[in-house]
């Protein structure tokens, strides 16, 4: 079979990996380098390492190597003890995992060419299309796959510095305009993602609708000072064009196939950076379709596969995902409380009823349930059904 992935992120990559090494001909196409990607560190799991080892041991070998682990979740916040929530994950640098697999599947054969395509599918020379062109995906675009976008409320921005954070780290810190936090973890020595988010209303009321790129870091830095500890934010800034603040946009679709085309990745669906798992669901659908394919006796049926049980397995995914994103939209509810039990309420941000109850109330009800070890899976299966 002759296979075309327009796009060569990770999920694009991963699929050309599993295809070629099951003995198709695979050619990616991708206009950028590795070195020109946008982004800084991505965070996964050990749930993405455990099904590379199953999937391809060679690339999960490589990942798990390179990979940088973080341990702990640290909550830091204005003239009170930080408080640690015991946790770890890993993460790296965005440029060199497509460094990696893009080595990966050279080496297997994949022919990656350094072009872009936002034409008619039907003009590739392919029997499958994988489209794994992004969140604006002109591939999608040219498809009838039942596309809606949604943004979400708060403003963000993607930062790195170079202060490595060996927790992952949630700063929050007071303004007169209300509250600014940070999502920071490192991702290699001397290297993190910083990604900064407050409400619309504080966004507007410091006044940075008017800051170009430059004036922003340098206003964030003076914001971020006890964290950062004298280390410096940095922004790309060349990926921006006037302020480089957005809104976070949820791709839902209702097919995620169309003739011999196949959507992969962001193209298919996003879910919130809160929850961490972009890059993680990304290459879990290259595995998914590769199982599909191989799984199934023709590709219309793989396809179909594909999509049923992709789709649905993300329509959960998504709804966790705007619990968490809903809960740090409304950070405001509940940062007046003592700041272990504002650590508690944020790891607790994906619960289905929180948002529903007095903040008093749900951290009762939690309470009771954490100290009746006997009753608390029947309470939280009760609460899931509130």
């Amino acid at each position: 079979m002759n296979v075309t992935c327009v796009g060569g992120g990770p999920a694009g990559l991963m699929f050309a990996i599993l295809a070629r090494r099951a003995g198709h001909d695979v050619t990616v196409l991708e206009q950028r380098t590795p070195a020109e990607s946008f982004g800084w560190g991505v965070v996964f799991w050990e749930g993405l390492l455990e099904a590379l080892d199953r999937h391809d041991p060679q690339t999960a070998a490589a990942v798990r190597d390179e990979a940088y682990r973080w341990n702990d979740q640290v909550v830091t916040m204005p003239g009170v003890e930080d408080v640690r929530l015991p946790s770890y994950g890993y993460s790296m640098g965005r440029r060199r995992l497509l460094e990696l697999l893009g080595t990966l599947a050279e080496q297997s054969g994949v022919c990656v060419v350094r072009e872009s395509f936002s034409g008619d599918p039907g003009r590739l020379a392919a029997d499958l299309v994988v489209a794994g062109d992004g969140v604006n995906s002109a591939l999608r675009g040219r498809g009838d796959f039942g596309t809606r976008l949604v943004r979400r409320r708060n403003m963000f921005l993607w930062l790195g510095t170079d202060r490595e954070f060996t927790s992952f780290t949630f700063p929050f810190v007071s303004t007169p305009a209300g509250w600014v936090w940070g999502h920071a973890y490192g991702y290699a020595d001397g290297a993190s993602t910083f990604v900064v988010e407050t409400t619309p209303e504080t966004w507007s009321a410091l006044g940075f609708a008017a800051l170009g790129p430059d004036a922003t870091v340098r206003r964030l830095e003076e914001l971020f000072a006890d964290s950062l500890q004298g280390h410096r934010l940095q922004l790309r800034a060349s990926a921006y064009e006037g302020h480089p603040w957005t809104e976070f946009v949820e791709v839902h679709n209702e097919r995620w196939i169309g003739g011999n085309v196949a959507l992969i990745g962001d193209a298919a669906h996003t879910t919130h950076f809160t929850i961490g798992s972009g890059t993680r669901l990304a290459m879990e659908d290259a595995m998914a379709l590769a199982d599909a394919i191989a799984d199934q006796p023709d590709l219309d049926s793989a396809l179909r596969v594909y999509d049923r049980t992709r789709r649905e397995h993300l329509e959960g995914v998504q709804r966790v995902a705007r619990r968490s994103a809903r809960w740090f939209e409304r950070v405001p509810r509940y940062i007046g409380r003592p700041a272990p039990e504002f650590a508690t309420l944020m790891e607790n941000r994906r619960s289905p009823v929180m948002a529903h109850l007095p903040v008093g109330a749900y951290l009762r009800l939690t309470g009771t349930a954490a100290s009746l070890p006997m009753i608390e899976a029947p309470l939280r299966r009760l609460l899931a059904r509130l």
